[in-house]
C-alpha cells in the first residue's frame, strides 16, 4: 500500500507540471502588458504636458505643482479636503484682464501690467521688476533667476524654470507665502546675520588680542635678554677692572638663546656657552673660515652664502636677513626683529641672537655650527 500511494503521488506531480507552466507563462505575459501599459500612459502624459505647455515647479526642492501656460491655470499638488471639490487639485486662473480666480469662483488677486502683483486684499501687494526683483513695500525681498531659481532674501526658496517671473511671483510670494511669513524670513535672517557679524566681530578681537598679548610677550622676552647681556657685560668688566686696571674694555656681547641652550656671541666673532667658555670663532669681517673651539674649520661664510665643512652649502643670507637653501630662492625662514629666527613654513622660532652681520646669527641658530 506504502509503495502503490507513493507512485500515485509522483504520477499527480508530474500531471500538474504543464498546468504551472501555462500559468508562470500567462503571469509573465501580464507583467509585460502591465509595463507595456504604464509607458503608452507616460507617453500619453507628455504629449498632454506638451500640448497644455506645463511647467513643473518646486519648493524648497519637492514639486508643488505646474503651470499650464496654454490657459494660463496655476495647479497645485495639493488636493480639497471638502466640497464640491473634494479630492481635485487646488487651482488658481489668471485670467485675461489679470483677474486671479481661485477654483471656487472668487477673485483673489491681480497680475496687471508693469509687474504688479496683487493679493491678501492688499493693493500695492509687490512688484516684479524686469531685472527679477520683487519689491514689496519699496524693499527687494526676493529674485527670480533668468533659470527660474527664485530667492527669498537670498536663501533660496524653490524653482520654476520657464514660468512667466511675474506669475513665479504670484505663486511663491502671494500664495505659497503671505506677507506675514515674509517678514518672519526677513527677520530670522536679519537676526541670522547679527549673529554671524557678531561672532566675526569677536573672532577679530580675540585675534588682536592674541596679536597684541605675542607681540608684549616677545618685547619681555627681549628686554629680559637685553638686561642679562648688560648685566653680564657689566660684570665682566667689572672683573677686569679689579683684576688689573691695564686690561683693556671688554669688547660688546650679545646673547644667545635656542630652546634651553644659552650663550654669547661678542663683537669679534667669538662664541662662548652659557659659563662663557669659547666654543668657536666666527669671521670677523663677516667673511672667512667658521672654526670651534680648538680652531678646526667647520665650515666658511662667503658673500652671503655659507658653507659646511665639507664645501657643500648649507644656505644663503640675503642682507635683509631672508634665508633660502640650494636649488630654490624661495626664503625658507627669516630674521626677524629682536634677532628673532622663524621658519616660515609653520612660523616657528627657532631661537634668537640679535647680533649683526645677519650671517653670524643663521650660522649660529639656524645652522648650528655650534651645537646649542
Amino acid at each position: 500500500m506504502k509503495k502503490t500511494g507513493f507512485v500515485l503521488l509522483i504520477v499527480s506531480l508530474l500531471g500538474c507540471l504543464p498546468i504551472q507552466a501555462q500559468l508562470n507563462g500567462l503571469i509573465n505575459k501580464g507583467i509585460k502588458a502591465a509595463k507595456k501599459v504604464k509607458e503608452v500612459k507616460e507617453d500619453v502624459d507628455e504629449i498632454i504636458k506638451k500640448t497644455n505647455g506645463d511647467i513643473d515647479f518646486f519648493y524648497m526642492d519637492n514639486h508643488r505643482g505646474f503651470y499650464r501656460s496654454k490657459n494660463r491655470k496655476i495647479v497645485f499638488d495639493d488636493l480639497h479636503q471638502d466640497g464640491k471639490r473634494a479630492g481635485k487639485n487646488v487651482v488658481y486662473t489668471i485670467e485675461k484682464n489679470g483677474d486671479v480666480m481661485f477654483d471656487d469662483g472668487r477673485k483673489v488677486g491681480e497680475v496687471l501690467d508693469g509687474g504688479v502683483v496683487n493679493c491678501h486684499s492688499t493693493v500695492p501687494y509687490l512688484r516684479m521688476e524686469a531685472n527679477g526683483d520683487v519689491v514689496m513695500n519699496d524693499e527687494v525681498i526676493g529674485h527670480v533667476d533668468e533659470t527660474g531659481d527664485v530667492t527669498l532674501e537670498g536663501i533660496k526658496i524653490g524653482s520654476a524654470p520657464g514660468v512667466d517671473k511675474q506669475v513665479v511671483a504670484y505663486i511663491f510670494f502671494g500664495i505659497l507665502y503671505d506677507a506675514k511669513g515674509i517678514a518672519t524670513v526677513r527677520e530670522k535672517v536679519k537676526e541670522e546675520k547679527l549673529r554671524a557679524e557678531e561672532e566675526r566681530l569677536k573672532a577679530e578681537q580675540e585675534r588682536k588680542a592674541a596679536a597684541e598679548a605675542r607681540k608684549k610677550a616677545e618685547q619681555e622676552a627681549a628686554a629680559k635678554r637685553q638686561a642679562a647681556a648688560a648685566a653680564n657685560q657689566n660684570k665682566n668688566a667689572s672683573g677686569n677692572k679689579n683684576n688689573s686696571k691695564t686690561v683693556a674694555k671688554k669688547v660688546q656681547e650679545w646673547p644667545i638663546e635656542k630652546g634651553s641652550a644659552r650663550g654669547f656671541v661678542d663683537a669679534n666673532g667669538v662664541v662662548y656657552d652659557q659659563s662663557h667658555k669659547k666654543i668657536g670663532q666666527l669671521p670677523k669681517n663677516g667673511s672667512g673660515d667658521i672654526k670651534d673651539g680648538y680652531g678646526s674649520n667647520i665650515g666658511r661664510i662667503s658673500m652671503g652664502d655659507i658653507y659646511d665643512s665639507s664645501g657643500n652649502k648649507v644656505c644663503t643670507v640675503s642682507s635683509g636677513g631672508s634665508i633660502s637653501v640650494p636649488g630654490s630662492n624661495a626664503t625658507v625662514a627669516e630674521v626677524r626683529g629682536s634677532g628673532r629666527i622663524d621658519m616660515m613654513a609653520d612660523s616657528k622660532t627657532l631661537g634668537y641672537c640679535d647680533v649683526r652681520p645677519y650671517e653670524w646669527a643663521v650660522a649660529i641658530i639656524y645652522c648650528n655650527f655650534f651645537k646649542f
